[in-house]
């Protein structure tokens, strides 16, 4: 089983490789934890794959966030 820790976007994210071909993932954005599985026969793959959930979730945790009523032009 092989197991990677890495950083994105200063966001800390676990890949480990469960089965053949199977990689399992999480990683935590303002304290909500993602967890979740993806098919990949390479690792580079199942990185990248990571790196663009995070992507996903940060654009829309930025999305959701409240804006400062004083910041409204």
């Amino acid at each position: 089983m092989k197991k990677l820790i890495d950083r994105h976007r200063n966001i800390q994210y676990t890949l480990t490789n469960t089965e053949p071909d199977l990689w399992s993932w999480s990683f935590e954005i303002n304290g909500n934890v993602k967890r979740g599985t993806t098919r990949a026969r390479l690792g580079l793959l199942a990185q990248r794959r990571v790196c663009t959930l995070i992507d996903r979730e940060l654009k829309s945790a930025e999305r959701t966030k409240p804006q400062d009523p004083d910041s409204r032009s």
